[in-house]
Parts: structure tokens; C-alpha cells; sequence
């Protein structure tokens, strides 16, 4: 089918193409005084996410900023915030409200006031900035501004309240894990004190049994002096020095720990081993002494002889010991991790800065009413074309040479009305530079 053709097919059917365009005109004109305007309220907010939070030290990472913008996107329609914004705005005992809810009670009415207000909602974080905006849509200005603004106080008592609850149940965690722990530290300090004394091993604060101790004293200690004049007066005892050490040790502990205490058990059999080592180095050292007893590496070699005997015992005592000091080091930190929770859970900081309240919006958001008669008119010129080329088509009419053209058979003549002057046809035809078909001479 040419552009011919299809031109005067519409050509004839011009009185139902120009009726639906103006039916479609009038039919705009009359959708613009009846749709009822919708006015449109904004309110921004500062998301601080990647300023340091002020309870954690934490931030929101660059490369995570939208993520985080979307999730803040959603969390405006989330049922709980939309829900708090109606309360807010008081829908749940508007009468109003109330004939629309009884209209279609799809849900309870809270969830149905909820779902009115996410529907008419919306929220984005703007473009090459930290400031997230919320928008409301209503019929009147006023409805507008109130609910923008009820919406981001919800949002602005939910992100907290979120926060709160997550930093509750991980304080709540961490404080099941904190008891297990301290449970599992009784235990290990038991077992340690029990193998200690079914042992007869005792180990000092730097895990050191009290064995390995007495052979270090005795590896620091100087040969005894020769006696020089007998006049001369006595020196102090090499481990007098760590005597006093000791006992200085046993006065502070005195104060929290009882005698019985393995640490404390240790310390007296340490200073016991220390005062019969400064009573030798003391006889020694007297001027005319005559050295009794076993010598020093005699008693070095028998302390190396016992250390070696309890190897076995002592390292099993300090496998005992380790466990217990990873248990005491993971209690600590998990008691800190359970406060540190237990202090976010009391904040109120959301990291969040409003901009002031939402204006009152001046115009409607609907467009105007010339829009709405120039879609009318598109629509009904659209609809016109159509159902005019459709009649054509189901009613079939000769209109023009071109319209006999079958192909095999030739067109053997036609009558035309000859006229000097050219009509509207030719001379659209000759303005779009298209020639009207020519019937061939018949043979």
C-alpha cells in the first residue's frame, strides 16, 4: 500500500478523524478540572555516615556510600516508619481516613494507614552529596508539609531505635559468651590448682616452677670468698638482695591473698630456698670460717637433677597455666566488648542532621491544562488515524487507479475528469515529490 493510497483512504474518512481529535481535546480539558491537584513537600536531611561515629569510632567506607544511600532509600518505606508517621498525623482517628479504609479493609487499619503513606513517600540521597531527601505527596499544600515532616521524624526515631535493638542483642551476646567464659576460667584455675597440688608443682606469676627458680639462684651465685684478714668485717650475703625482694613480694600479697593460695605457697617455699642460701653465703663469707655442709656445685648439681626429674610435670602445669591465661585475656576482652554495647545501646545519636522543617508548597505538582488538551489531542488524533484506516480496510472501496493494481493483470483504461486547474490531491502529491500512478496502455 503507497503513502497514496493510505492518504486518501484517511482523506475520506477525515470526518471521523476530526471528531475524536476534538472529542479527545475536550475530553483533556475536562481530566485537567477534574483530577484533583497534588502538591508535593520536601525535607533534607545530612547523612554523617562517613564522619567517625561518636560512641564507636566507626565510619561508613567511601566505596559503601551506596549501598548505604540505597538501604537508607528503603528504610523510608519501611512498614514501621510509615506506620509512626500516620500516629504522627493523627489518620488513625480521621474520620476520613476511616470511610476509606471501610471502602477496601485489605489489612488492619494501622498497616493499611502504613502502606497510604509508603505509597506516598519517596527518598534519595542526592547526587555528589551527603544529603538525603524526603518527599510526600497529598492533595492539599498543608497535608503535604505535615506529612514530609511526620516522615522524617519517624525515620529519624526508627534508624535510632534500629540501632538501640542491634546493639542490645549484640550486648545480650556478648554477655552469654562473657558468663560461659568465666565459667570455663573457674574450671581451668581448678584443674591448675588441683594438678599443682597433687603434684607438688607450683608455678610463679611468669609461669616459672619454684624448682627452676631455686636453680637460677643458685647459677647467680658467686663462689664462696676466701677468708682475707680476721679482722675484717662480713659482707652481705649475694641473695640477701633477693631475700628482701621476697619478702617485700609476700607483705604485698599478705593484704589480698590468703596463706593457702598457690601463689603465695610458691613465694614462702622461694624464700625459704633464698634464706638457707644467704645463711650459707653468710657463714661462708665469715673471716675464719670453715665451710660445712655440701659445696655450691654440689647443691647446683643436685637442683639441676630435680628440675630435670619434674620436666614432665612442670610442662604439663604450664599448658594448665596458658589456658587459663587465654581464658582470663578473652574474658577481659569480651566484658569490654559487652560494655561497649551496653553503651550504644543507651545512645541516641544517629549520626543524621535535619535541614529544618518542610515549606508549605505553593503550586501542584499536576500539569497544567493545556498539557492535559494537547495529550487529549494526540490521543484522539492517534485514535482517529486508526480506527479510519481500519474501516478502509474492512470496507473496502476503489478510490484511485493505484487501487486496481494486481499483479499479472494489466489496467486497460480509466475515465478521469480532465480539469485545467490542479486539484488539493496533485498538488500535495507534487509538494511531497511523489508522481500519482499511471495506468499502462493496454496491448
Amino acid at each position: 500500500m503507497s503513502l497514496v493510497q493510505i492518504w486518501r483512504m484517511l482523506r475520506a474518512r477525515r470526518t471521523v478523524i476530526a471528531a475524536l481529535l476534538v472529542a479527545g481535546g475536550l475530553l483533556g480539558a475536562i481530566v485537567s478540572q477534574v483530577r484533583p491537584d497534588h502538591y508535593t513537600a520536601r525535607t533534607r536531611m545530612v547523612m554523617k555516615a562517613t564522619e567517625p561515629d561518636p560512641v564507636t569510632g566507626e565510619a561508613v567506607p567511601v566505596r559503601n556510600i551506596q549501598a548505604y544511600a540505597q538501604t537508607m532509600a528503603e528504610l523510608v518505606h519501611d512498614d514501621n516508619v510509615a506506620a509512626s508517621a500516620a500516629e504522627k498525623l493523627g489518620w488513625q482517628n480521621d474520620a476520613a481516613m476511616q470511610a476509606a479504609y471501610r471502602a477496601d479493609p485489605s489489612a488492619s487499619f494501622p498497616i493499611w494507614l502504613g502502606r497510604f503513606v509508603s505509597a506516598n513517600t519517596e527518598g534519595k540521597m542526592l547526587a555528589n552529596s551527603n544529603i538525603f531527601e524526603i518527599s510526600f505527596t497529598a492533595n492539599d499544600p498543608q497535608t503535604a508539609r505535615l506529612g514530609a515532616n511526620a516522615v522524617r521524624a519517624a525515620f529519624i526515631e526508627r534508624t535510632a531505635a534500629t540501632r538501640r535493638e542491634e546493639a542490645q542483642r549484640n550486648a545480650q551476646w556478648f554477655g552469654r559468651q562473657s558468663d560461659d567464659l568465666k565459667r570455663r576460667l573457674a574450671d581451668a584455675e581448678q584443674r591448675k590448682a588441683q594438678f599443682e597440688r597433687a603434684n607438688n608443682v607450683v608455678l610463679q606469676d611468669d609461669n616459672q616452677d619454684t624448682e627452676s627458680a631455686k636453680l637460677k639462684a643458685l647459677a647467680a651465685s658467686p663462689p664462696p670468698a676466701s677468708p682475707a684478714v680476721a679482722s675484717a668485717p662480713v659482707a652481705a650475703a649475694p641473695s640477701s638482695g633477693q631475700l628482701a625482694a621476697v619478702d617485700a613480694q609476700i607483705a604485698s600479697l599478705q593484704q589480698t591473698l590468703g596463706p593457702n593460695h598457690p601463689q603465695m605457697v610458691a613465694l614462702q617455699r622461694q624464700r625459704a630456698a633464698l634464706a638457707a642460701a644467704v645463711g650459707r653465703e653468710t657463714a661462708a663469707a665469715r673471716p675464719g670460717a670453715v665451710q660445712q655442709g655440701p659445696s655450691l656445685q654440689a647443691m647446683l648439681d643436685a637442683q639441676t637433677r630435680k628440675v630435670l626429674a619434674s620436666r614432665g610435670l612442670v610442662g604439663q602445669a604450664q599448658m594448665l597455666a596458658g589456658e587459663v591465661s587465654v581464658l582470663r585475656d578473652q574474658l577481659t576482652k569480651t566484658r569490654q566488648k559487652a560494655a561497649d554495647f551496653q553503651l550504644e545501646a543507651q545512645t541516641t545519636e544517629t549520626r543524621i542532621e535535619p535541614l529544618g522543617e518542610a515549606v508549605t508548597p505553593m503550586s501542584p505538582d499536576s500539569p497544567g491544562t493545556w498539557l492535559f488538551i494537547l495529550i487529549g489531542l494526540i490521543l484522539g488524533g492517534g485514535l482517529g488515524l486508526a480506527i479510519g484506516l481500519g474501516l478502509e480496510m474492512i470496507y473496502r472501496r476503489i478510490r484511485g487507479e493505484e487501487d486496481l493494481a494486481i499483479d499479472g493483470v494489466p489496467l486497460l483504461g480509466s475515465m478521469v475528469e480532465r480539469r485545467n486547474d490542479e486539484g488539493a490531491d496533485e498538488r500535495l502529491f507534487k509538494r511531497l515529490g511523489l508522481n500519482q500512478p499511471q495506468p499502462e496502455p493496454a496491448t
